[in-house]
């Protein structure tokens, strides 16, 4: 404090350049400008959007799902890279016109594993340390079906483009802990609906909305 007012009185009687000045005495904004690499891992669970077909075949039209990735910001702007994944055995349905479901004893496990590459903006502290943040993105979907005693050409492995949209707030535990919650809603569309329990229900998209709580590692 003492420097400081020293440097604005030398300024003033004009016996130091302002802009000297200025350099000796960063603003916060240009001191939070610098690039801080992040890692995270998070927990959530997801609510389908072909709630029926995921209903009849795993029993719930949601489930939990982990993931991971790394978050890179500048000031305001973060861009961030994650991979999610879901996985959970249930068996083959067949599906009457009417909607009556009926199980074949058959186990089918379903596998998700998102690639979600996201940009967006971080606001100023709420709260004291408090950061909410939107962002959108790119999402990748590899969907992987298998059942036992199934031929070669009945399994899935395919992988279809979608979006994403997100939202939430980040608590500052420590200098390099931080605790995130966000909500995300993802489409992706015509991935579903060409044969099985998702052409009998007519529901195409593999997307959801989601809840996540994520532990972040780093400034």
């Amino acid at each position: 404090m003492m420097r400081t007012c020293t440097l604005a009185a030398l300024v003033i009687l004009g016996l130091l350049p302002a802009p000297f000045a200025a350099a000796q005495t960063p603003s916060p904004a240009a001191r939070s400008n610098g690039l801080a690499l992040r890692a995270f891992g998070s927990a959530g669970r997801q609510w389908f959007t072909a709630s029926s077909t995921f209903d009849a075949v795993l029993g719930s039209g949601s489930g939990p799902d982990l993931g991971g990735g790394l978050n890179l910001t500048r000031g305001p702007i973060f861009l961030e890279i994650g991979v999610r994944r879901f996985m959970k055995t249930g068996e083959r349905v067949f599906v009457t016109d009417n909607g009556e479901v009926f199980p074949l004893g058959i186990p089918a496990t379903i596998t998700l594993t998102p690639l979600e590459i996201a940009a967006g903006w971080r606001f100023g502290p709420r709260f004291g340390r408090v950061i909410p943040f939107l962002g959108a993105g790119y999402t990748r979907m590899r969907y992987e079906e298998t059942s036992d005693f199934a031929a070669a050409d009945e399994d899935v492995d395919q992988s279809f483009d979608g979006y994403h949209v997100k939202g939430g707030a980040e608590v500052r535990l420590t200098r390099w802990v931080a605790l995130a919650g966000e909500a995300v809603w993802s489409s992706i569309p015509d991935a579903l609906g060409t044969g099985g329990a998702s052409q009998a229900f007519n529901e195409t998209n593999l997307g959801g909305t989601s809840l996540r709580l994520s532990l972040v590692l780093g400034r």
